[in-house]
């Protein structure tokens, strides 16, 4: 049967937009912005303190930071529809 991976969100940010390939063997790459130099990567979560410290000493990354997406709540209580009663116009 399918088994749910945890995995947590890095945003690593580049000095050189080829070294991303570099990164491919941490975990899943999910979207590289070229234009800002940088890059988020998914990994399972048992291993985000260990690799954090790791690719903080490597040579060709400028920082690291975690991706918090998770912490976020995402069942919205209440209706998305206003009433007309109290719209301002």
């Amino acid at each position: 049967m399918f088994q749910k991976e945890n995995r947590s969100g890095l945003i690593i940010y580049l000095y050189y937009n080829r070294d991303a390939k570099k990164l491919d063997h941490y975990g899943d790459i999910c979207y590289h912005s070229k234009k800002h130099r940088y890059l988020q990567l998914y990994v399972p979560t048992e291993e985000v303190e260990e690799l954090v410290s790791r690719l903080g000493k490597e040579r060709f990354i400028k920082k690291v930071r975690r991706c918090h997406i998770q912490e976020l709540e995402t069942p919205f209580v209440g209706s998305l529809y206003r009433n007309s009663e109290n719209v301002i116009m």
